[in-house]
């Protein structure tokens, strides 16, 4: 099962967003099914940006029939999911939200695509009483109800892929989801705070990770989010776009690392294919060459998933956005361990 976090450094990089277009590149590539779906889960229970997103701000808020993070964290789960039993599977997946419409999938095939969302209201004992801030420790009885309730059972009944879409910043949860994650996508605009915040949050979870030792493999996919490709603009004696690109480039460079370890484990771990560019000769702007992913001019109003929209519909802008959702898929991809039964 190919595990992945969405994260940021802090909020405003467009991460939910991020998830919601790179995801639907990864449905078309991997092919979720019914019985080997992709799961989405809202860790971001103070945003909830995948439950707004999904327009399932209302349905975790009650117990039944579709069960939040929160209640997940606050209640052990009743089955033991070890994979063998079908109705034990059912069951599991019937607690979650199907979302494959909102992919481009059919009504047929909507719970190719299953959502754990946020209890966006904390109208219930579960909810109030989740420890969101990890004010119980990481080894509390939550956290251990957490991985077994959504990670574990995702991966002992036959999950595909499984997305969280986390808090910014070193929120706890922000923290848990990453842990349990393959490749963590670190979404960020390419302005100075940003690319200066994230290179220290990364060399953070990079000490976390070498703490662990050998058996972390995890990958983190350098992501620039909403570039600029309107118009090259000199500030100062620098170009931009290009300007910030060569300053993260600079920045993001194992050399940097201030031990052998450190330097190791950065040219294990982190992933720079997102940085790298390319000409956009069809784009409707000044900027021939691009990295990262571009702004994306509809986002300004309007949230959508550009590969479930009609060719037609999409401009010149969208489809360059599309070229690069579907770079980082086929980045994140070739982490998956592509499991036999499937």
């Amino acid at each position: 099962m190919l595990k992945v976090s969405f994260y940021s450094y802090k909020g405003g990089s467009g991460r939910s967003t991020t998830a919601w277009n790179t995801i639907q590149q990864l449905v078309e590539i991997m092919n979720p099914t019914k019985e080997h779906p992709f799961v989405i889960v809202d860790t971001d229970t103070q945003s909830a940006g995948a439950t707004f997103l999904f327009k399932a701000a209302k349905l975790f808020m009650a117990e039944k029939p579709y069960w939040s993070v929160q209640k997940r964290m606050v209640d052990k789960p009743e089955d033991d999911y070890d994979g063998t039993d079908p109705d034990v599977k059912k069951k599991f997946f019937s607690t979650m939200y199907p979302i494959g419409t909102f992919f481009g999938k059919p009504v047929s095939e909507k719970e190719s695509v299953l959502l754990i969302g946020a209890n966006t209201v904390q109208d219930s004992a579960s909810a109030t009483n989740a420890d969101v801030a990890g004010k119980g420790g990481a080894g509390s009885q939550q956290m251990d109800n957490f991985r077994n309730g959504i990670t574990f059972a995702c991966e002992d009944c036959g999950v595909k892929a499984l997305f969280f879409d986390t808090p910014s910043g070193s929120q706890f949860l922000a923290k848990m989801s990453i842990q349990q994650s393959d490749v963590v996508v670190c979404c960020m605009r390419p302005t100075r705070q940003f690319r200066e915040g994230t290179y220290g949050q990364l060399i953070k979870f990079l000490e976390d990770d070498v703490k662990f030792g050998e058996d972390v493999q995890r990958k983190y996919i350098l992501t620039p989010t909403a570039v600029c490709v309107d118009q090259k603009q000199r500030i100062g004696s620098e170009e931009y776009p290009l300007a910030a690109y060569e300053d993260i480039k600079k920045l993001f460079s194992a050399e940097n690392m201030e031990t052998d370890k450190l330097k190791e484990a950065f040219k294990n771990s982190i992933v720079l294919d997102m940085l790298t560019l390319k000409s956009q000769t069809e784009c409707e702007n000044s900027v021939e060459e691009i990295f990262g992913i571009p702004e994306i001019k509809r986002f300004k109003w309007f949230e959508e998933c550009l590969g479930a929209l009609p060719d037609g519909e999409l401009s010149k802008n969208d489809k360059m956005a599309l070229k690069r959702y579907n770079l980082l898929a086929q980045t994140i991809k070739k982490f998956w361990k592509e499991d036999k039964e499937e």
